[in-house]
């Protein structure tokens, strides 16, 4: 009889979970799958971050196809894993509310559906994309592996393959030669999830144990190029989330009595080199002077002007007005929606402001949201950041340092998000709806159930 012991452990420093075969005996097929499922299972859903915006749909089939092994390992396998899981009254509450913002999305777009009389089956497709991540969130928790075990390496080599895209293919300017970008992912989408990984690859650093040089080459690697790239793209998306990550980081540090002067160490050269960044970039200076200018120019009498801050000014206003005429129904696909705006929005919007606003979203991910389904849309919208936050802060003050370090990665990726979906829709998109609610499903199930302790089956 094989002894199979599986090694689920924060120690190491290259493995995340370590098969040991105890009886030297010869594995058939059925064995080897048995002992290697969830491994390449879970490394196979810890791929995401590698093409995220390099290969079209990659995200997308990662889940689909991720959360079809899921359902068919979860009905071969009902039973849960021999560690007992620690029930406690907030992982009950904190299941239950992931569950129900997961499920959310597709509710509230049928129930306005309903209340509209009018069905579009399109607007399911990003939000379908949060009740199968449902698959791996369950999936997670059964088998209580730790997502930061994968993602502190698939990150930073996800970053450093797309640095090496951009200068190795050439590259199509679709939206100018200062821009950079891929074919298929604008530079906004480009600029914040580069970003966003970045600063998750930053906490990375030493976040389980103390990790080797060579890995912490690889994430330092990774931060740069993650700055790099959002800085190339030319958008302003997202800035704003990095002295935030860095404020739950440094505080992360102090409450879990981790070597705050090594802390301070990363964050002071993250600053420096942020810094440095702005000084010798030229676009990055051109597009925050520009963003301040628009801000204090902007008119709230009259036509208002077509800037890029002014446009998104003029976007919450006629959400707004028109939020206040309907904010039960919503208005579902908007670039559908044919029918008179509010009179008072003629006063303030150019033709090509309300052109924008109703064929391309609002440019805000909860006002979208809010116009296309009403006061549902919003509740749903704001759950799907405001859940995983509430969890992710509750479990980085637990005593689990697996848990906690996955709650902090949650933390900086939920973030990240959701400062870029002050200025652009980012679940309008497949494959990054996909990829927020993959890694939230991977980082919530892990910041509630992962154990470092050893499990031994016979």
């Amino acid at each position: 009889m094989n002894l199979l012991v599986y090694r689920r452990t924060n120690q190491s420093k290259t493995n995340f979970l370590e098969p040991i075969i105890v009886a030297q005996q010869e594995l058939s097929f059925k064995t080897f799958w048995q002992l290697w499922r969830s491994n390449w299972m879970f490394l196979f859903l810890g791929s995401a971050p590698l093409f995220l915006v390099t290969v079209r749909s990659w995200s997308n089939a990662i889940l689909i196809l991720g959360a079809l092994l899921c359902l068919i390992d979860l009905l071969r396998h009902p039973i849960r894993s021999e560690l007992p899981l620690s029930i406690t009254p907030f992982t009950v509450a904190a299941q239950r509310a992931f569950l129900a913002t997961f499920f959310a999305p597709v509710l509230v777009i049928g129930v306005s559906s309903i209340l509209r009389g009018h069905h579009n089956a399109a607007d399911y497709d990003s939000a379908s994309r949060f009740l199968l991540a449902i698959l791996v969130f369950t999936w997670i928790q059964r088998h209580r592996l730790s997502a930061i075990h994968v993602l502190q390496f698939t990150i930073p080599i996800g970053l450093i393959l797309t640095l090496l895209h951009q200068f190795i293919f050439p590259q199509p300017h679709l939206w100018g030669t200062n821009r950079m970008s891929t074919y298929f992912a604008d530079p906004l989408v480009f600029g914040y999830t580069a970003l966003t990984l970045g600063l998750m690859s930053l906490i990375s650093i030493h976040l389980l144990s103390r990790d080797g040089k060579l890995l912490v080459i690889l994430k330092i690697i990774g931060v740069c190029s993650g700055c790099f790239l959002s800085i190339q793209s030319g958008s302003r998306t997202g800035w704003f989330a990095v002295p935030i990550v860095l404020g739950v980081w440094m505080y992360y540090r102090s409450a879990a009595s981790v070597s705050i002067k090594m802390s301070w160490k990363w964050a002071i050269a993250t600053t420096i080199m942020l810094v440095l960044f702005f000084a010798l970039s030229e676009t990055v200076q051109q597009r925050l002077a520009q963003a301040i200018q628009d801000v204090a120019d902007y008119p709230w009498s009259g036509i208002a002007p077509e800037t890029s801050v002014g446009f998104r000014i003029t976007f919450l206003r006629i959400a707004t007005d028109l939020f206040i005429s309907n904010p039960w129904n919503g208005f579902g696909d908007t670039s559908q929606y044919m029918e008179a705006l509010p009179a008072m929005v003629y006063g303030y919007a150019s033709p090509e402001a309300i052109r924008m606003a109703m064929q391309s979203g609002f440019h805000n991910e909860v006002v979208t949201q809010t116009i296309r389904s009403g006061a549902g849309g919003l509740l749903s919208a704001l759950a799907l950041f405001f859940i995983p936050l509430w969890i992710f802060s509750r479990q980085m003050r637990g005593n689990n340092l697996v848990q906690r370090g996955n709650a902090l990665t949650g933390m900086a990726l939920v973030i990240g998000f959701l400062v870029s979906s002050l200025s652009t829709e980012v679940f309008d998109l497949k494959y990054t709806a996909s990829f927020y609610a993959l890694m939230v499903a991977l980082l919530c199930g892990s910041a509630l159930s992962a154990e470092s302790t050893e499990v031994t089956t016979s």
